[in-house]
């Protein structure tokens, strides 16, 4: 995990982000992330898949550390899985049709042990420009948030369900941010998350709608945010 560590904050200085520089895979140093990659993921599914077969009986103690490095793992790895997917399977929605039951069971016994959570994050705040991004598959729904902009562009029907989900998505992120649970990287320049933005601004301003993610992104106080600043304020209205 200290190698993935490194080649996040690589990233980061990339200007393109953890999720983004390996979906890309431009580097040789990719190649490395891969084989550590590989070698943490059958790790877990066979520490997940004995959980299954014979519960833990150890202490409370044990079981907190063991689903808290799972967590960690599940969200610093589960992001490489859906870029891998998104670039072999562009039509199919990683959560419906490609997501791991590992990955389902580890996201599961964490809502299960709802302390651990707590104690995860309580300096996330102070912590942000480093956090990992608390939903494992925020990545997938901004490929899915492009897809659909992508489409309002193209397709004449279902405009409506479109824009509501890419509503609710936008509702979403704002979610994330008033919480300190995602990570400020999607705000780099050549992010995929940047990239949608800048299609679905152009298309809400042809509704005339306004929003607290627009004011956040638009004002650059993303960059608060990233410096653990930032106050969320209070009783914004969604769009």
């Amino acid at each position: 995990m200290v190698y993935l560590e490194c080649y996040k904050k690589w990233a980061k200085d990339q200007k393109t982000g953890y999720y983004d520089t390996y979906k890309k895979s431009m580097y040789e140093v990719d190649a490395m992330v891969k084989h550590y990659k590989k070698a943490l993921t059958n790790y877990w599914i066979y520490m997940v898949n004995e959980v299954k077969i014979k519960p833990q009986k150890e202490g409370a103690d044990f079981q907190s550390r063991w689903l808290y490095a799972g967590t960690t793992y599940r969200r610093m790895i589960e992001p490489l899985d859906i870029a891998e997917h998104y670039n072999e399977k562009k039509r199919l929605s990683y959560e419906t049709e490609g997501r791991s039951d590992h990955y389902i069971l580890l996201e599961g016994w964490l809502k299960e042990a709802k302390e651990i959570e707590r104690y995860a994050t309580n300096l996330k705040k102070e912590n942000v420009a480093s956090i990992l991004t608390i939903d494992s598959c925020f990545w997938a729904k901004v490929e899915e948030a492009i897809i659909s902009c992508n489409l309002l562009k193209t397709e004449k029907y279902g405009v409506e369900e479109k824009v509501k989900k890419l509503k609710d998505f936008e509702n979403y992120v704002w979610r994330l941010l008033t919480n300190y649970e995602v990570s400020p990287e999607i705000f780099l320049p050549e992010s995929s998350f940047m990239k949608w933005w800048k299609d679905w601004k152009a298309y809400r301003k042809t509704l005339g709608i306004t929003s607290p993610l627009h004011d956040f992104i638009e004002s650059g106080t993303y960059v608060e945010y990233d410096g653990g600043v930032w106050s969320p304020p209070v009783n914004t209205q969604l769009v």
